[in-house]
């Protein structure tokens, strides 16, 4: 049996998601990839958007957006990037319903990690640096926030903290130079 995290109403996460035990995956077709999970990130976006479903669902409604995994075996003809074999750990996103033991992924949204990358980080490296360019691309455009991405007396980085990755976001100093406050 496959688990997955489902919602079928809205609500707070403590009390909306649950774990179901489902059929295993089929194999993979044309295609598609089917990875083993060893890891998937929480964003706050994930949780935010579990208030702005429907009051209920008629069946239970798939959670995630991304995972990391090793590949158990690659749909028939399927072209997949260099790097991606049967064995080896990829990252994907999107990844409907990515909260899951076992997952079906689109073969074009499969992306090999590398050795060095831990799974905690590979499962993050494909959606933290789309929302950093949203956020950067929007803080551009505001008045109070301009290009830099400051904000506030603080003179703390939006983008970077927003995105989830405030401790790579702050600014290099040198030697002398005190971090902003």
């Amino acid at each position: 049996m496959n688990r997955r995290v489902v919602r079928t109403r809205s609500g707070t996460p403590a009390d909306v998601l649950t774990v179901i035990e489902e059929p295993e995956p089929e194999a993979p077709v044309h295609g598609q990839v089917l990875i083993r999970a060893t890891a998937f990130p929480v964003h706050p976006g994930d949780l935010l958007g579990l208030d702005a479903f429907p009051a209920t669902a008629a069946e239970p409604v798939p959670i995630g957006v991304e995972g990391t995994g090793l590949v158990e075996a690659i749909g028939p003809d399927t072209r997949v990037a260099p790097g991606v074999e049967v064995g080896g750990r990829v990252t994907v996103f999107p990844l409907p319903g990515g909260w899951a033991q076992r997952i079906l992924a689109d073969a074009e949204m499969v992306v090999p990690v590398p050795d060095e990358l831990s799974d905690e980080v590979a499962a993050q490296m494909l959606t933290n640096p789309f929302t950093a360019v949203m956020l950067r691309r929007e803080a551009e455009q505001h008045p109070a926030l301009g290009y830099d991405g400051y904000f506030g007396a603080g003179r703390r980085w939006l983008v970077g903290r927003a995105a989830g990755n405030g401790r790579d976001a702050v600014p290099q100093r040198g030697p002398g130079q005190r971090r902003p406050q």
